[in-house]
Order: structure tokens, then C-alpha cells, then sequence
């Protein structure tokens, strides 16, 4: 079914955004961007948590569903940077002339995910694939 398969990819986006296997995202967002309603979107996530893919807790009125993406072939491999972000603010904070666009971007691009995850699959990583029933 292409639904679960499209959630899928959209969760992915997320993962790769907010660079974190946990995230929160309202239903409401969801759907109005994948155009889809609340029952395709329940059962795309069941479907998606049967292939051990990913598991969720449904966020009840305004509160937000939480996503935790399971360790799989298809998620990239998230960059930890060597710096703690509480000490690069306490940096900051103490010099004005302290703002750097060029490191700023150059530690950007440390953390950006290579292509050469994007290169293709072994052998392997098809037999699993196909075992989730995600690869004919």
C-alpha cells in the first residue's frame, strides 16, 4: 500500500530535520500537508509500527503525537557534534565580535549527512527489505 510508504518517507523528513530519533509533530500538520485524512493516517501508522519501522503515541486534542523512528537501513546515520550546544552559548555570550557567520556554517556543514549513504543498497539490506515488505 503507498500510504504507510509515503508517511514513512515523511517521517523520515522530520527525523532528518529535527536530528533526532524521538520528535513530537501534530496529526493536524500531518495531514494537511500528505492530504490525507485522520482514519488513513491511523491506519498508516499501525501498519508502519506492525513492520517494526517506527512506534508512536497519538497526541489526544492539541497535544502533539510522539514519534520515535526505530533503527533501520533506510534512516541515515545522524552526526553528533563535537561541541555541546550549551557550551558554544556560554562562548557566545561572552564576546560580542563573536559572531562568526563562517563557523556557523561550517559547523552546518559537519553535521550535514553525506551521500555516500544515498549510494545504494547490498544484498543484505534488500533481503531485509524485503522481509518488511517494502522491497519487490
Amino acid at each position: 500500500r503507498p500510504m504507510p510508504m509515503l508517511l514513512y518517507i515523511y517521517l523520515r523528513g522530520l527525523y532528518c530535520r529535527f536530528q533526532k530519533p524521538i520528535f513530537f509533530w501534530t496529526d493536524k500538520t500531518t495531514r494537511a500537508q500528505l492530504g490525507i485524512t485522520q482514519n488513513t493516517l491511523s491506519s498508516a501508522r499501525l501498519d508502519l509500527q506492525e513492520r517494526g519501522l517506527l512506534t508512536f503515541k497519538s497526541g489526544i486534542g492539541r497535544t502533539s503525537s510522539e514519534y520515535t523512528m526505530l533503527g533501520s537501513i533506510l534512516l541515515p546515520v545522524l552526526r553528533v557534534s563535537k561541541t555541546d550546544t550549551q557550551t558554544r552559548r556560554f562562548k557566545a555570550r561572552k564576546s560580542v565580535n563573536n559572531c562568526d557567520t563562517y563557523n556557523t556554517i561550517k559547523e552546518r556543514l559537519k553535521n550535514k549527512v553525506g551521500f555516500e549513504i544515498f549510494k545504494g543498497i547490498s544484498e543484505e539490506d534488500k533481503a531485509f527489505l524485503k522481509n518488511r515488505g517494502l522491497y519487490d
